[in-house]
């Protein structure tokens, strides 16, 4: 009898471990499908009179295809050029829409990289240290202001790592970390528990370890 429970126990938690990561990854890819498809499914329901789901993320998505085409056309880069100055002119307008290109094209333009490299900086008192992500390496007016080179970082918070604090920070107290961006995500994520190692640092993306679940499940 004991055996039998001992074994159920193992399955469920086998089970918890395998599954726990593919529903939480269907439900986040649910949660934005949705969110985008009522941006166009709401005014096409009301037109329609019936709901289509995935024919408002369709067309949303053809939309911003037929934009990004239409700019690289002399007409449609002209446009953009009117778009640009019209919205800059109003006073409110203007600076949201220019924080907001600016945010915009660092994430998903060319230089799309923001976090450049993982570090331990001070925080949030000397001799203790927290992981955070350089930002931007040499902010000439920052590091003038604070009378030494420094550097842009941004400190995410645990578990959920979208919130965070930025941090002008003297690069003389920075300490590189070996960790890619997604390892030290790991880290912080998991709250310090899932400490990487040299071989997760080198093996990137993997999934599920089957073979060292089921060896520790073992013991």
């Amino acid at each position: 009898m004991n055996s039998t429970v001992r074994r159920l126990r193992r399955y469920l938690l086998v089970g918890l471990v395998v599954t726990a990561p593919v529903g939480l990854t269907v439900y986040v890819l649910v949660w934005v499908f949705n969110k985008l498809d009522a941006i166009l499914g709401g005014p096409l329901q009301a037109w329609l009179g019936v709901r289509v789901p995935g024919l408002g993320f369709v067309l949303l998505g053809l939309s911003v295809v037929l934009v990004g085409w239409l700019v690289h056309r002399a007409v449609g880069r002209q446009l953009l050029h009117w778009w640009n100055a019209a919205l800059v002119r109003f006073p409110l307008t203007g600076r949201i829409y220019n924080a907001l290109s600016q945010i915009t094209q660092s994430l998903v333009g060319a230089e799309r990289r923001v976090f450049r490299r993982t570090v331990l900086v001070p925080y949030p008192t000397e001799g203790m240290w927290v992981v955070a992500f350089v930002t931007h390496e040499a902010p000439d007016v920052l590091s003038a202001v604070a009378g030494e080179p420094c550097v842009n970082v941004f400190v995410p918070t645990t578990p959920n790592p979208t919130s965070g604090f930025m941090l002008v920070v003297p690069r003389r107290l920075v300490r590189d970390l070996p960790l890619g961006v997604e390892d030290a995500m790991k880290l912080v994520i998991s709250a310090g528990a899932l400490v990487p190692g040299a071989q997760t640092v080198t093996t990137g993306r993997q999934g599920l370890d089957l073979e060292r679940l089921l060896r520790e499940e073992h013991r």
